[in-house]
Order: structure tokens, then sequence, then C-alpha cells
């Protein structure tokens, strides 16, 4: 069995690690327009409009007028993209 001193580092260990996913998380957050996601693809904003049609990339979220993406929800896309055998449009 651990002894008390043990168990609280493992469980300071833990919390610290906890906040730094959490200021990971917040800060990969950050609002993507379509003209960047449009480059980080590799491809015209027009393609990413079709693509969204076509059901392949998901709606933008809206704040107003303002058309936009989580940061997040952009590199799970990038990364799909790169690690298929599809060639980018």
């Amino acid at each position: 069995m651990r002894n008390n001193s043990e168990h609280e580092l493992l469980q300071a260990i833990y919390d610290e690690m906890q906040e730094l996913k959490k200021a990971v998380r917040i800060k990969d957050e950050r609002r993507v327009s379509v003209r960047e996601f449009a480059q980080r693809m590799n491809v015209t904003p027009a393609t990413i409009y079709n693509r969204i049609k076509e059901g392949v990339v998901s709606e933008p979220l809206k704040d107003g007028k303002l058309s936009y993406w989580l940061n997040s929800y952009v590199n799970s896309v990038v990364t799909q993209a790169l690690n298929s055998d599809k060639v980018a449009a």
C-alpha cells in the first residue's frame, strides 16, 4: 500500500494534469474562419462550402454574420484528410 505522502503527491500530479488539459483545450478552441480553414486544407473557400453540402464538413457555427469552426474541429478534419487516401480537390 502507498503511504499518505505518496497518495498526496499522486493527487497533486493528477490535479496539475487536469489543469493543463483545461488550459490546452481553451487555447485550442479559438475560432477559425472559412478562409483559414480553406488555407489549412489547401483548397478554396468554395470547396469548403461544397464539402459542407456533401456532408464531409460540418456546418459552421454562427456569431451574427460571422461563420466559424473551432480550431479542434479544423485540426481533426485536416488530420483526417492527411491520413486518407483521397486527393484534395
